[in-house]
């Protein structure tokens, strides 16, 4: 289909300058000129190169392009050059318009990509085309009849007269174009407090109309009587997120699918309504809220400084600097930096304590002239209460500019026992000096020390724009390794656990995914210390696996989980069923836990654990008697010898924890807590020093209102503090599990969301509440809500994709983590028994069910698996296996050629979620091996595409296509990853990956 009227004005344009006297008013009025016109433009010859200028030659070649249906053509305008989509021409169209009338459903389809809109200001599109049509034939019937015709006039009139057949074609192509088939699936769920999400699936009929939005209303009545609202969305984007909804109420959806011609029919999701609630409106606990904690805050900081004049609230204000590396202003040298000398950098460390800083930038460490880290004294002697000198410096580390201000509060003490840590304090400082930069990274979560007691205090950071230093280099990283030698040396420790800090710091700041998870608490005990058993490659988080993407959960869904495995389940929960088990045995795999054994785990039922904004946790803890292993050759300490997991103080865990996901509050506690403590102990030590009694009453003044705002502040702060309370539960002895194996009746009526008093089936017994003291002392029902879960989810998560199986068992293994060049595995290999669980997705089920059903009638789930009918039903669809593919690198990475990996995928894995995966996996091996190649950030993973290469042939993958679909010759080619732009990269490595593997064979 043609739209000529932007080509016409171009010409005329062009014609009119070109031809001295002509302009386009001529063309209106039957061929004749306007002097006036002609001597102006004659006149100003600036003003008609302006004119041409202000053509858009890259939107006129779109509206070309698509008037020509040349869909390469206007790809590549729209994804090189800036040109306005939804800019209107002439005739009051947008590209999108014009494609529509068109009926061109590819060129839609990229248009609405690239966020085209239709122009909704035109009430009456086929009442515009007429008039425009009208005007066309007007204007070639004027034509027609000029007697003497020039050059001009014949061309204009051949302009038109195409205008004419383009302009009768478009409005042919309205004529007949017909409303789209209704959508085929409309899904509705709760993301929050007053949020829906509602997403929208176009009918998947080819013969269907062209579909270009969607439009959903909401309304509080089921007839939809009085329409709450409604929002309009484009095709491509298929979900919106509804915001401003009344927290309580139930609304009811409905979406109907639409075009310029008019609407579908509207498609209501099942169940047809959805209210709009949270976890804590049927939870006896109150929600732990970051905000709540920062008001508290900030008024014993006001307090505070009531108490402090030399106090500023400027010095505690958290801004986005802080976490980044501060170069520091070098003042001038004073009287004392006369006698002075400069800090001495150690190499052979003696009995002490010491602190080490791993600055690193790619593939280069700093170190000294010879070869070490810079190491600095601490003390000579080892204090007596190091651990919680080094939990109180892994706190303050977290805000590095505020040292000096520490530093000098310290050394006005008189408290003897803070000595050591003004000594490091001003171990640190002195690195600040000889770095000349106040950020030193994150503080490495263990002390070094060798077989002789000398100890090192660690930290890492990663410079971005490295600079000179006096006395010290940048060295490759693979050079340092070498000189290494395996000895008790601590100098050679040191070296030895550079890539061990590095990774640790990198894994650390991570954050997982948005989205919903359950996570199993590991503990182990010492004798000093209490340790929480956390995967190495995401220590922030305890072992973990993705349930979904939505982190809410509503009050429906919690009550579910509550009620137990015995319970029974609404339609409205029972995706929420399905994923919950799904990942509750892909976690118990991870964890190896035996299938005798998971049904006597616990789920911690008295909150959801809201991490931060987009992440949400489910904690499932062991039975109390083995919730905490002390030996490693008891049975409950079989986890203690994997490499993957790392014992972490429950301290540092929650530093790590809280400075990923809650930077700022943690920040403010510990600049905070710093001086209130340090007052606090200033405050016992005047009380011991006073010599009259006037001074000893000020002292125990001031000691009382410091001692009930660290008071205040320890409340506030063990308010976040989740971890404490899950602990506490796992370790209450009051309450023994039992296995249930009845199943309940079906509900009768929607009524049974309440929650119920526990039963004779249940496996916990609701206890005295006299006995509960602390938040999360009581499971209540939750118990019960762990079952056998034998379904295998598809999904992955950050934290599962490095745990490895046990070697011992190989029915609940996973495949064992190899370097990045070896397979990896994220899938459990149990076989699931015919009443484990279900053999497909009950999601599934969910787009199955007709648009009628009775949202009130209620699902059953046991721990047996779902009804007969259900399974027999599943059993009919075939379930794909998690398979493994070899993946290249068709780009330049720094390591040998050619770079693959071997990846452990599920059915669901999209090709983006590999290329994702490939590339974080690619960068560590570079940084690891200590190779030169370039480290591409994750703003640059969307620049990679994954492709399938079988002969000279190459197929590129959407992203959110799953590479264990596709099918022959396909599914037998081999996969690279390259660049998008690359386009010739894939198929040039292939060939040379094939001549040199038929060389070898021919030799």
């Amino acid at each position: 289909m043609i739209c000529y009227m932007p080509r016409i004005q171009v010409k005329e344009r062009l014609i009119k300058f070109r031809i001295e006297g002509t302009s386009i008013s001529s063309l209106r009025n039957n061929g004749s000129t306007s002097e006036t016109q002609t001597k102006q433009r004659q006149h100003h010859p600036k003003a008609r190169e302006s004119q041409v200028h202000n053509i858009n030659i890259h939107l006129h070649g779109l509206f070309s392009a698509v008037e020509h249906g040349q869909l390469e053509k206007a790809r590549n305008i729209l994804t090189t050059c800036e040109v306005q989509v939804n800019s209107v021409n002439s005739d009051g169209l947008t590209p999108l318009d014009v494609a529509f009338l068109s009926n061109n459903r590819e060129l839609v389809r990229l248009l609405l990509s690239h966020g085209a809109t239709e122009e909704t200001s035109m009430k009456n599109l086929e009442t515009h085309l007429l008039n425009l049509l009208g005007e066309a034939e007007r204007r070639v019937l004027e034509l027609r009849l000029c007697g003497n015709q020039d050059i001009l006039q014949t061309k204009s009139l051949a302009l038109w007269e195409r205008r004419k057949r383009g302009l009768k074609k478009m409005l042919i192509g309205f004529e007949h174009a017909k409303p789209p088939d209704t959508p085929d699936k409309i899904t509705v769920e709760v993301t929050g407090n007053d949020s829906v999400r509602v997403s929208c699936i176009e009918a998947d009929n080819p013969d269907s109309a062209i579909c270009t939005k969607f439009n959903v209303e909401w309304s509080t009545s089921e007839s939809f009587k009085n329409v709450t609202g409604c929002r309009y969305l484009p095709a491509t984007d298929g979900e919106i997120t509804i915001n401003n909804l009344e927290h309580g109420k139930i609304y009811y959806f409905r979406c109907s699918a639409g075009n310029l011609k008019e609407y579908s029919d509207y498609r209501y999701p099942t169940p047809v309504s959805v209210a709009i609630s949270s976890w804590f409106d049927v939870s006896q606990e109150s929600r732990r809220c970051s905000t709540m904690m920062k008001v508290k805050m900030d008024d014993i900081l006001d307090k505070m400084i009531s108490i402090r004049p030399d106090l500023h609230r400027s010095s505690f204000e958290v801004s986005g600097n802080d976490c980044t590396s501060n170069t520091k202003r070098r003042k001038p040298p004073t009287f004392k930096h006369l006698f002075s000398g400069n800090t001495k950098l150690h190499k052979n460390l003696r009995r002490g304590v010491y602190l080490s800083c791993l600055l690193y930038h790619e593939d280069k460490v700093l170190v000294t002239n010879e070869d070490y880290l810079p190491v600095v004294e601490i003390d000579d002697t080892y204090p007596k209460e190091m651990l919680n000198d080094f939990h109180w410096f892994y706190k303050i580390a977290f805000a590095w500019k505020d040292l000096k201000w520490f530093k000098d509060d310290l050394e006005k003490s008189t408290n003897s026992s803070i000595t050591f840590r003004t000594k490091l304090i001003q171990a640190v400082t002195q690195m600040q000096d000889i770095f000349n930069t106040q950020d030193l990274g994150k503080v490495y979560y263990k002390p070094i020390r060798d077989s002789d007691g000398t100890t090192v205090i660690c930290t890492v950071n990663n410079v971005c724009q490295p600079k000179n230093v006096v006395n010290l280099k940048w060295t490759p990283m693979a050079k340092i390794l070498k000189k290494s030698s395996r000895t008790d040396n601590l100098t050679d420790l040191l070296i030895s656990s550079i890539q061990d800090q590095i990774m640790f710091y990198q894994t650390s700041n991570s954050k997982l995914q948005k989205g919903l998870y359950v996570g199993y608490l590991l503990m182990r005990s010492s004798v000093d210390m209490l340790h929480v058993m956390v995967p190495l490659q995401n220590p922030n988080m305890p072992v973990c696996c993705k349930i979904r993407d939505n982190p809410h959960v509503n009050a429906e869904e919690w009550l579910w989980l509550q009620q137990g495995a015995g319970a029974p389940c609404e339609y409205k929960c029972l995706g929420f069923a399905s994923q919950f088990k799904m990942a509750t045995s892909r976690l118990f795999s991870l964890v190896q836990i035996p299938k005798d054994k998971r049904t006597v785990q616990r789920v911690y039922t008295s909150e959801v654990i809201e991490v931060d904004r987009d992440v949400s946790l489910i904690m499932i803890v062991p039975p109390a008697e083995v919730a905490c292993a002390v030996g490693e050759g008891s049975q409950s300490a079989v986890h203690l010898n994997r490499i993957e997991l790392v014992p972490l103080s429950v301290q540092v865990f929650e530093m790590i924890h809280f400075g990923t996901y809650q930077a700022d509050t943690l920040l403010l506690y510990a600049r905070l807590s710093s001086v209130v403590q340090l007052d606090s102990d200033d405050a016992r030590y005047s009380i011991r020093q006073a010599w009259s009694s006037s001074d000893l009453e000020t002292a125990k003044q001031r000691l009382d209102t410091v001692e009930a705002l660290e008071t205040n502040l320890n409340v506030a702060w063990k308010h976040l503090r989740w971890l404490l309370d899950v602990m506490n539960f796992a370790r209450e002895r009051l309450f023994q599990s039992q296995i249930s194996n009845t199943n309940c009746s079906k509900s009768a009526s929607n009524s049974q969301l309440e929650m119920k008093s526990a039963k004779s089936n249940s496996l916990l017994q609701l206890p005295d509440t006299k006995l509960v003291k602390s938040r999360g002392s009581w499971p209540g029902p939750g118990l019960n809500s762990m079952r056998t879960l034998e379904s295998v989810c598809p999904e992955i998560s950050r934290s599962e994709q490095y745990l490895s199986p046990p070697t011992h068992d190989r029915e609940y293994g996973l495949a064992s983590k190899q370097s990045c060049s070896s397979e990896t595995s994220n899938d459990s290999k149990d076989e699931p028994d015919l009443n484990d669980g279900q053999t497909s997705s009950d999601l599934d089920l969910l787009s199955k069910m007709p648009n009628n059903h009775v949202p009130g009638k209620d699902v059953k789930v046991d721990d047996e698996g779902f009804s007969d009918a259900t399974m027999k039903n599943e059993a009919l669809v075939p379930v794909p296996a998690p398979g493994i593919i070899e993946v290249y690198a068709a780009y330049e990475t720094g390591l040998p050629h050619p770079a693959s990996l071997k990846l452990h995928i599920s059915p669901t894995t999209s090709a983006r979620e590999v290329v994702q995966l490939f590339l974080q996996q690619l960068n560590m091996s570079v940084v690891v091996k200590g190779k030169t190649g370039p480290i591409y950030p994750s703003t640059e993973f969307g620049n990679f595409c994954l492709v399938s290469v079988t002969g000279a042939r190459e197929r590129c993958l959407r992203d959110d296509f799953k590479p264990l679909q596709l099918t022959d010759p396909w599914r037998n080619g081999r996969m690279y990853i390259r660049h998008k732009q690359d386009v010739l990269a894939a198929l040039e490595l292939h060939s040379s990956i094939l001549t040199a593997a038929a060389a070898a064979k021919h030799h």
